[in-house]
């Protein structure tokens, strides 16, 4: 029963062990792989947009940043930027009914 009692104990401690380890890991590869530690930015940059424009929309793929904006003068733009540099890499006017505004 002595025995017993030892093993369940050592099994214990190897357990909350291996715990702390996988747990230690995670949390380093993490940091490492945002580029620094948590909280700091992966990249600046500065996206420059037309006069007046609004930004009604945003997603991200990858390295591209969709941006959806509405004009000031009317419709709309599609715009994609470079998530590293805000650099741009296309843009496409929206139009209704096949005429552009």
């Amino acid at each position: 029963m002595a025995r017993l009692k030892t093993l369940v104990i050592v099994m214990g401690i190897v357990i909350i062990a291996g715990a702390t380890v996988v747990v230690t890991t995670i949390v380093q590869r993490g940091i490492v792989q945002r580029g620094g530690a948590l909280g700091e930015p992966v990249a600046r940059g500065v996206i420059h947009l037309p006069p007046g424009a609004r930004v009604m929309e945003t997603r991200m793929d990858g390295g591209h940043i969709l941006l959806r904006l509405d004009l000031a003068g009317g419709g709309g733009r599609l715009l994609i930027v470079d998530a590293q540099t805000g650099a741009p890499i296309a843009a496409f006017d929206l139009a209704r009914d096949g005429k552009a505004r």
